[in-house]
């Protein structure tokens, strides 16, 4: 038989060998065209032996590949039995007309379907990979085929002894069978794919359908859907033990679904795993510091109930936990979900009371057994009248529950008094729903009546979730912000209170944005709001050529505060952070901080113009047509911006500089685009054109150095002693803690005037420059009367006190 085959392998071979010549002959347009074409290879004769157990090996390689995931062979044989069970779902009643159906049955149904959909798509993936692997190695043994194939018939040729042609020979047969095997289990995988894609698109086509129902039932709440609730009740009986007996069958699957979920992402474990470990290093991490009182700088720190959750480890752990678990299975079906939402309301409770008086967290815990009865009510399926009477009694319940809410004043502890009034007056407007939903279950809109309790029920819980969530991660932010480490920082040593205000802002605000997105989509109107958000944003008008939007103004507007934001942050950054850490030579920080300022600014002009539909050749065109009028009309504008660019890099004055100019001197304050601050010394505020600067004479008395020279000019009489005089002057100014020790003051006498002798005191200041000089001339004053040295008077003054004396 092995020679049988090993024949018609190489009568194969050699026909399509023999038949591809060195030349074949194309015809085009009856025209006949010599193409040439590569030689076959082969391995020479002399190789065979080594290459023959080098391939067999390779063969084993790919025959283990193609053999090593045996959960492809299980996906195999439970995929019939598997794709039995959806058609005989598919053939349910229910799906003849799902309009008949309530909301509860196509949840119910919905949760199933989601499990079937996610093991397909697990199996569409494992599928998927055996079919590239096996796509790889069939084209690896399509090349090992014909390659040892032309090795056969060259060896025929060449007349090789037998022993090397039955070598080549089991190379080719173990090649074949191997292809067979993987011929064999290749197009198994591709029967079961296309059974796997047919079935996958079937259940998307059913869930489909069931969310359109659900979706146009939901919308359907203003008409009857029920019989009369009376009328029901004089047709049947209460059946309370089957009916819990219901609710808790409905947990148990819902706890299976919970567990196959879970083992079908066991991918995604790993993150959690991962994000727990994470959380769990944090959260002891700050535990043990706060225990050991080592957690804030300021002790007092320690005493606020802002910071109480870090005493309860576990809870701020598991709640976290199932934060990082919404991000990593974001596509979680509503038994996982409402698993979550009951068991989270543990650690939040443990929470809430660090921070929350025991009076008040009693209304958490009524709260709590109202949810639990709820989650009864809306798992127990089958019992219409027990149903609707726990309906009407939950509704009745969380209206007392929400009054006593108000009559308490149970938010004046939790939010801040401007926001109590909203809440109240929202509060009222749910009770108000509330009564509604009872009568409405008592006249049959069974609908209507489960909207309210549902909406009520989640805007609750998400509230207490949402409010539990922003404590611990706003208390977090705030710690480590106050911790020592923080003092690194400039920025957050200079404005961490403003930091604190601000993150605590911005968690607030994406805290209520992710609650109000939660409401509106469990209430059913996050589809409008989205329309109508859409619809207002596409509003258009056209201006000539160009097409302007609603979003295009949004987007321009968005990016202009962008804009600005990034500018003074940035300014901020560089100012306090960066300029405050390193010396940089006169100017160049304000040179710096100026130009990334005007490009950050004229970058963002230009992005958010774009936003509106200006293409570049449309701001060519307009600022083209706006030339002439810049010119003339803006002159002035424009040659102060210029100028203020020129004084940014050519740095002729600086801020703190002081200068003098158009008789006004002061210390410059800031260098805008347009003009510049000057305070006088006077404490008033002069605003400069920049051009001024350029075009004008400037006084700058601090453009290389700081150091000035003052000078004192003094008088005193004919009779005293000049060395003394000079003695005292150099003395009074050495002493002086603001004048400069190099160079020294220096004293020189002047000469000699009509009536006294006239000195001059030369010293140099860099600051205090007019108290300075004014200690120094009181202190010369004083120890020149104290050696007794006079000040000159007058020949009038002198001749008149000497009549006065004389008595003439």
């Amino acid at each position: 038989m092995k020679k049988i085959v090993l024949i018609i392998l190489l009568l194969h071979v050699s026909f399509g060998f023999y038949l591809s010549a060195d030349e074949d002959i194309v015809k085009t347009d009856d025209k006949s065209v010599s193409v040439k074409r590569e030689k076959p290879s082969f391995i020479e004769v002399s190789n065979v032996p080594e290459n023959a157990v080098e391939y067999l090996k390779k063969l084993k390689d790919i025959s283990a590949i193609l053999n090593e995931k045996e959960s492809s062979f299980e996906v195999h044989n439970s995929l019939p039995s598997y794709a039995k069970s959806i058609d005989e779902l598919l053939q349910k009643p229910i799906y003849k007309n799902l309009k008949k159906e309530s909301i509860r049955s196509l949840e119910k149904e919905s949760a199933e379907w989601d499990i079937y959909l996610k093991q397909l798509e697990e199996w569409e993936k494992l599928y998927k990979e055996r079919i590239k692997v096996y796509d790889e190695n069939r084209e690896k043994l399509e090349k090992f085929s014909t390659l040892w194939s032309e090795t056969h018939v060259n060896a025929d040729s060449e007349n090789a002894p037998k022993e090397i042609q039955n070598n080549i020979a089991s190379v080719i047969i173990e090649i074949e069978k191997l292809r067979e095997h993987a011929k064999k289990y290749y197009d198994a995988i591709l029967v079961d794919s296309n059974i796997l894609t047919t079935k996958i698109s079937q259940i998307k086509e059913i869930l489909e359908k069931i969310q359109k129902t659900k979706l146009e039932l939901s919308n359907r709440v203003f008409y009857q859907n029920k019989t009369p609730y009376f009328e029901l009740l004089s047709k049947n009986t209460f059946s309370i033990k089957l009916y819990l007996l219901s609710a808790f069958n409905t947990f148990q699957e819902k706890f299976q679904d919970v567990k196959i979920y879970f083992n079908s992402n066991i991918d995604k474990l790993w993150y959690l795993l991962l994000s727990a470990i994470f959380n769990a290093g944090v959260v002891t991490y700050f535990n043990y510091l706060y225990r050991k009182k080592k957690l804030f700088v300021r002790k007092e720190s320690m005493h606020k109930k802002m910071f109480y959750f870090i005493r309860k480890p576990f809870s701020t752990f598991f709640i976290l936990i199932v934060l990082c678990n919404v991000a990593i299975f974001p596509d979680m079906p509503n038994s996982v979900k409402e698993f979550e939402l009951l068991i989270i309301l543990i650690p939040i409770f443990r929470i809430l009371m660090t921070v929350i008086p025991p009076d008040v967290m009693k209304h958490f815990y009524l709260y709590f057994v109202l949810y639990l009865i709820s989650r009864i009510e809306k798992n127990a399926i089958g019992y219409e009248l027990d149903e609707r009477t726990l309906n009407i009694f939950i509704a009745a319940a969380l209206a007392v529950y929400i009054y006593y809410l108000i009559k308490d004043r149970v938010f004046q502890t939790l939010t801040k008094k401007y926001f109590q009034t909203v809440i109240y007056r929202f509060l009222k407007l749910l009770i108000a729903l509330l009564i509604i939903a009872v009568f409405a279950n008592f006249y049959g809109a069974e609908q209507l009546s489960s909207r309210i309790v549902d909406g009520t029920f989640i805007i609750i819980h998400a509230s207490i979730i949402f409010y539990t969530l922003s404590l611990i991660l706003t208390g977090y932010i705030i710690i480590i912000l106050r911790r020592r480490i923080s003092t690194a920082s400039h920025i957050v040593e200079k404005f961490a209170r403003r930091v604190e205000y601000i993150t605590n802002t911005l968690i607030k605000i994406w805290m209520f944005v992710w609650w109000f997105i939660i409401v509106t989509r469990v209430l059913g109107i996050y589809t409008y709001l989205i329309e109508y958000k859409n619809s207002f944003l596409s509003l258009s008008w056209q201006i000539a050529s160009t097409t302007i939007s609603v979003q295009s103004i949004f987007d321009f507007l968005m990016i202009i505060i962008g804009t600005w934001v990034i500018a003074k942050v940035v300014d901020t950054v560089l100012q306090v952070e960066i300029f405050a850490r390193f010396n940089f030579p006169r100017g160049v920080p304000t040179a710096i901080s100026t130009t990334l300022n005007y490009i950050i600014i004229i970058s963002g002009t230009i992005i958010a113009l774009s936003s509106l539909g200006i293409t570049p050749a449309q701001f060519a065109i307009v600022f083209g047509a706006l030339g002439v009028g810049i010119g003339f009309g803006l002159r002035n504008i424009i040659a102060n911006f210029i100028s203020g660019i020129i004084m940014v890099f050519e740095r002729p004055i600086q801020i703190g500089d002081t200068i003098e100019i158009n008789s006004t001197m002061g210390k410059v304050l800031g260098i805008g685009a347009r003009s510049s601050t000057l305070k006088t010394f006077d404490g008033s505020e002069v605003i400069i054109p920049n051009a001024d600067f350029i075009a004008k004479e400037i006084t700058n008395w601090t453009l290389s150095d700081e150091r000035r020279r003052k000078v004192l000019v003094f008088k005193v009489d004919f009779d005293s002693d000049i060395e003394l005089v000079m003695k005292i002057m150099n003395e009074v100014a050495s002493s002086h803690p603001n004048v400069l020790k190099e160079p020294e003051p220096k004293s020189a006498f002047l000469g000699f005037g009509e009536y006294y002798l006239e000195f001059k005191l030369y010293f140099w200041l860099t600051e205090n420059l007019i108290e300075a000089q004014s200690d120094i001339a009181i202190g010369i004053y004083k120890q020149l009367k104290k050696e007794g040295i006079k000040m000159p008077l007058p020949k009038q003054e002198f001749l008149s006190k000497k009549i006065e004396d004389t008595g003439l």
